[in-house]
């Protein structure tokens, strides 16, 4: 230690000028120098993949250009090549033949005698103006000049005689050039041919030259007031995800391995370009990131919006389209939308995009009238047990409990009017019953017994209606038998309609129902139905577990939802989550999950839960989760959002009240429903598929078919039900027909058109060649026809089709209707027609002929 003391204390004897730095220095600058280095190489190949990503995309399409290039070239065609090489010749031989050298020698000429002929015509044309105004000057002045007269009339000669020479000079320039034009375009023609054969090669070649000197980048998309600070200032968003992803629009990237890949779905990025919109719009992760772990939210625990996987990337569609119910090629999000709001959740939760949804559950005011107490009581203890696809969930009732509000669903329906007659059902015939139940249409919504066709087109574990296997110990027959012959008499407010069906139709149904019974033994348990205390409690219950969000409860209805909003859901963090006691993982994806699948499972002794508990199949968690984690309050700025105009707010309207009617069950509108078809043997006996009806019907037809369904096809047993819905429910769907065609509702009178008696005979005529009566029924149908094989009946189309629909359906029915059985007599319009010269062989004006008359056939009628 003296030692190092004596080295200390003789340094700092020695003068700070004599000091010697030099090893220090040294030391410090290599370590510098070996930092500086580091930091360089770190920079280059630690911290920038992405350049090394680019350069392999590169690589990789000069590559597979190559391939193509040695394709196109083995599979060139060498003898249309020296083919299209002599045409080239040939027509720049004629370009350059001794004709062609003295037309354009002649050209020449004629353009410097054209020279000299204006001239001359200019030049007289001056001293003529200059005679004129003297002539007229010496008028003005009392004294007129009959030379500069003379002299006018002269110069007008010589204009007269100029303007001819031009007028020749003119016609035959034109002619020669005309000549010279035509070797000329047979020279372009050819060489636009052979430059033809080469197109693939000289886009591979071009491809490989753009691949090798294309520069390594950063390449990002500046999204400009996209997001909002937290200050709520619109700020910008960087994506610089194509920096990797170079192929996400590049045909040769189809199959290549992430992440040059091309991207899956090309028709989503004509509406969502990632040039304007940017990729984590959609895909979530950190845009400004240049490395995968950053980029995709991996490497950065405390970033929010990692990126999104798979089928989950549909959770980003709800932040702009959560109004609507359905978003065209998002069948994730579109089959979560659909559970979600069968299902009920926003009975209870706030969501937005769902707060004007209609109450899914029935009115159980006069649960009496229906069903006795004792299955009342199992039912509230525990709806599963009696019906295990019912979409109506477990609260896990005590008996206690459910006595309760048995007691007081019991007490109110004694304040209802409506009461069966008794003794009114019965004398069915439930052989007739059954085949009127799987013919009429109650299979559109309702299972019955092993035929679970529906349930399974569905593709849902839940029934949309109540499963009727065990009717017989559920229904009062009295109470079944009035309901299905009117069943507003005792629900004004139901979605079941009238199938219009006969006394002795009903008293069959409800024959065939009765047959099924529920042939298990419950224990009889005494229920105290009259205790005031057990009434009261059951009021306390039903409103504290929040009936009233499903259900229309009398004296309930201004009660408030009972359980949190889910309008944030998507940003809950982990540690703002409670997995009670539970091994569950904890992940957001993890507690989503199990809280869907047993919602009791977190509570403890200290934190109840009243959410009752689902049936949902896994595989509807994990699509009703997708939308959980799109359910954020935080969203594109409007410049980037959807317009949710007029025509839009038409369409979701829509698409609530058919979905609320359980319309898309029978019927196809937009690319779901016609679940109904499954359990028809033949498919030709299905309901129409009514997206076309927007531009297909008239709105006053629709109207009164919806007020009063006829017939249009009358030999199905399959029939239209009467809703009974209100002028206003009718004006909401006609506007949702019509906005999907781009049209708004107006008042037109159909039956006005002008008629013209040529193309009504043509089109008779062509009617009969083209057999269209073979199909279409107008009152006898035709032999060797089965009911699937019919068309609907022409004799209604003067007042039930547009006009104009009509046309476009003869001439190109396929596009109208994709897959329909529809012939297409006229595929090309610009054709002329194969099967009559009137109109000249005009298919346009022979459609219309067609069309006169097809409307011409109701016209009387």
């Amino acid at each position: 230690m003296k030692g190092l003391f004596d080295i200390f204390t003789k340094r700092a004897d020695t003068p700070i000028e004599s000091r010697d730095y030099g090893k220090l220095y040294l030391i410090l600058s290599g370590i510098l120098f070996i930092g500086t280095m580091w930091a360089v190489v770190d920079e280059i190949s630690t911290r920038r993949p992405w350049k090394e990503y680019e350069k392999q995309y590169f690589d990789l399409s000069a590559a597979r250009w190559q391939d193509k290039l040695k394709e196109s070239q083995a599979s060139f065609d060498t003898t249309a090549e020296q083919a299209a090489k002599t045409a080239v010749q040939e027509a720049e031989a004629k370009l350059a033949s001794d004709d062609a050298v003295r037309i354009q020698k002649e050209i020449n000429g004629i353009d410097e005698e054209l020279l000299s002929a204006n001239r001359k015509f200019t030049f007289a044309k001056s001293l003529g103006d200059e005679a004129y105004y003297f002539w007229k000057k010496s008028i003005h002045e009392g004294k007129e000049d009959e030379a500069y007269k003379k002299t006018l009339r002269e110069h007008e000669g010589e204009m007269a005689k100029a303007n001819l020479v031009v007028e020749g000079l003119n016609a035959r320039h034109d002619s020669l050039s005309k000549i010279l034009n035509g070797f000329r375009a047979a020279v372009k023609e050819t060489r636009t041919k052979q430059k033809e054969l080469y197109a693939q090669i000289d886009l591979a070649t071009s491809k490989i030259e753009k691949a090798q000197t294309s520069p390594i980048l950063i390449r990002q998309v500046m999204m400009n007031g996209f997001d909002r600070s937290n200050f709520g200032i619109p700020k910008a968003r960087i994506d610089r995800c194509q920096t990797c992803h170079a192929g996400w629009k590049d045909d040769m990237m189809a199959d290549a391995p992430q992440p040059f890949t091309k991207h899956p779905f090309p028709e989503l990025l004509k509406i969502h370009d990632p040039e304007i919109y940017g990729c984590t719009t959609c895909h979530r992760g950190q845009g400004p990131a240049l490395t995968a772990g950053m980029a995709h939210g991996d490497g950065d625990p405390y970033w929010d919006w990692p990126m999104l996987k798979g089928k989950e990337v549909y959770a980003s569609c709800n932040g702009c389209h959560q109004n609507q119910l359905y978003v065209k090629n998002g069948d994730q999000l579109n089959r979560a939308k659909q559970t979600l709001s069968e299902a009920g959740c926003f009975g209870c939760h706030e969501i937005k995009g769902f707060l004007e949804i209609p109450k899914i559950g029935p009115e159980i005011n006069n649960m009496s009238a229906k069903a006795k107490p004792d299955w009342i009581f199992r039912w509230v203890r525990n709806p599963k047990d009696y019906n295990p696809h019912t979409r109506m969930p477990n609260f896990r009732f005590t008996d206690d409990q459910s006595e309760a509000i048995t007691a007081y669903l019991v007490k109110i329906s004694k304040d209802e009017p409506y009461r069966p007659q008794k003794g009114i059902a019965g004398n069915g015939n439930p052989e007739r019953g059954k085949a009127l139940f799987e013919s009429v249409g109650c299979k559109g919504c309702h299972v019955a017994g092993t035929d679970t066709r529906m349930r399974d087109a569905r593709g849902f574990s839940y029934d949309i209606a109540p499963e009727l296997t065990r009717a017989g110990s559920k229904l009062d027959p009295d109470w079944a038998y009035e309901w299905i012959k009117n069943p507003r008499q005792f629900r004004p407010t139901t979605r079941m309609p009238s199938l219009r069906l006969s006394d002795q139709d009903a008293h069959d149904i409800i024959s065939y129902l009765m047959t099924f019974h529920d042939d298990r033994k419950f224990e009889q348990k005494s229920l105290a139905l009259d205790s005031p205390d057990l009434i009261k409690k059951g009021d306390k219950l039903i409103r504290e577990y929040g009936c009233a969000g499903c259900h229309s409860i009398k004296g309930m209805e201004k009660e408030s939802r009972v359980s949190v909003a889910l309008t944030n859901i998507g940003r809950k963090r982990v540690d703002e989550i409670d997995f009670g006691d539970t091994k569950v993982p904890h992940t957001w994806d993890d507690w989503i999950f199990g809280k869907l699948k047993d919602s009791r499972q977190y509570a403890t002794e200290r934190i109840a839960s009243k959410m009752p508990v689902f049936a949902f199949a896994d595989s509807e968690i994990v699509v009703l989760r997708t939308l959980l984690r799109g359910l954020v309050k935080e969203g594109p700025e409007e410049p980037y959002q959807q317009k949710y105009d007029k025509r839009l707010q038409s369409i979701e309207a829509g698409r609530v009240l058919t979905q609320y009617y359980n319309c898309i069950n029978c019927h196809q509108i937009e690319e779901i429903g016609g679940y109904v078809k499954a359990t028809l043997d033949d498919e030709g006996m299905a309901p129409p598929y009514l997206y076309p009806e927007g531009s297909k019907v008239q709105e006053s037809w629709l109207h009164d078919f919806l007020k009063a369904p006829a017939p249009i096809r009358p030999w199905l047993n399959l029939r239209m039900p009467t809703f009974q819905l209100t002028d206003a429910e009718i004006t909401i769907i006609s506007r949702y027909f019509l906005a999907l065609h781009n049209k708004e509702l107006e008042l037109r009178d159909y039956q006005a058109i002008a008629l013209e008696s040529k193309h009504v005979t043509v089109g008779k005529s062509l009617f009969t060649d083209l057999q269209c009566l073979s199909c279409h029924y107008t009152g006898t149908i035709p032999a060797g026809k089965g009911p699937g094989d019919l068309a609907p009946n022409l004799a209604m189309a003067r007042t039930r089709l547009k006009p104009e629909w009509i046309s476009s359906w003869i001439g190109k029915p396929d596009s109208v209707q994709p897959g329909t059985r529809m012939p297409s007599f006229y595929p090309d319009l610009n054709d002329k027609s194969p099967y009559s010269e009137e109109f000249n062989a005009d298919a346009r004006e022979q459609i219309k002929a067609i069309r006169d008359y097809v409307v011409s056939i109701g016209k009387n009628k």
